[in-house]
């Protein structure tokens, strides 16, 4: 049969008009939530690295697939009930919503620490758990949108240190997650970290997925490959290969 012989029928046109209603004002508020995450609680490259994309597609699958659906499969103007149902997919909605923004808030990446010879992207409750003087990480913080970057320096009393792995362990922090230890990247720690990192063209040579990453990174930044190393991120998804400036010690892009 035709669709457009089907929209003609009143119930099928009311329900049509209720789902597009619905699935109109879903996807407004889930593109608000896309962009609060993509310009301020997980900007590129760590919404999909580092768990943004992850929580994002519970909230697609709830707000802007499964509740214009169920009001489509039930709405009829004369059901008995109907305010309450929809009350109902609503209050789903807006529990999926709530569940997802607090945990992308308290999840969310806020910290790339180098600790234990790698880099590790530190989220917000993880480092609210490990830190005592959130305020003096303020000192750390950049303009640009990327993540500020410490270095972890451990107490030199090998008791002491030996009692913070203990206590991580045992439930307690992670010692990566462990702020107080936190003090900004010299120049003499990086000149160190690249020249201990990664050869990308082995790795290449190895990998087709980053070598056809670096190619792509290659065609973009023609001309300055020769000052630019490689350094990887631990995240939570996988792990994420900072390309870093070997003069300035920036991070000018990473591999995708």
């Amino acid at each position: 049969m035709n669709p457009g012989t089907l929209l003609r029928h009143p119930a099928l046109r009311e329900k049509t008009l209720a789902f597009l209603i619905h699935l109109g004002l879903s996807a407004c508020i889930v593109g608000l939530v896309a962009a609060l995450m993509l310009l301020i609680w997980y900007p590129q490259p760590w919404f999909m690295h580092d768990g943004g994309w992850t929580v994002f597609r519970l909230i697609l699958a709830v707000d802007l697939v499964l509740g214009p659906l169920l009001t489509l499969i039930i709405y009829r103007r004369a059901k008995p009930g109907l305010k309450r149902d929809l009350s109902i997919i609503a209050a789903v909605q807006l529990g999926a919503l709530a569940f997802g923004m607090t945990t992308m808030l308290q999840h969310r990446p806020v910290y790339v620490v180098y600790a234990e010879n790698n880099f590790f992207a530190i989220t917000w409750a993880q480092l609210r758990h490990g830190t005592k003087d959130m305020d003096r990480l303020d000192a750390l913080k950049t303009a640009s949108n990327m993540l500020p970057m410490a270095y972890l320096q451990l107490p030199a009393d090998a008791a002491e240190r030996a009692r913070l792995r203990s206590a991580a362990g045992q439930g307690g922090p992670l010692v990566i997650s462990l702020g107080d230890h936190y003090r900004p990247l010299s120049a003499t720690d990086w000149k160190e970290i690249l020249r201990q990192g990664p050869d990308i063209e082995t790795l290449a040579r190895s990998d087709a997925d980053i070598a056809a990453a670096l190619q792509r990174f290659r065609a973009s930044h023609a001309g300055v490959m020769e000052t630019i190393a490689f350094v990887p991120v631990v995240c939570r998804n996988d792990v994420l290969m900072l390309a870093i400036d070997r003069n300035t010690f920036h991070v000018v892009g990473w591999l995708d």
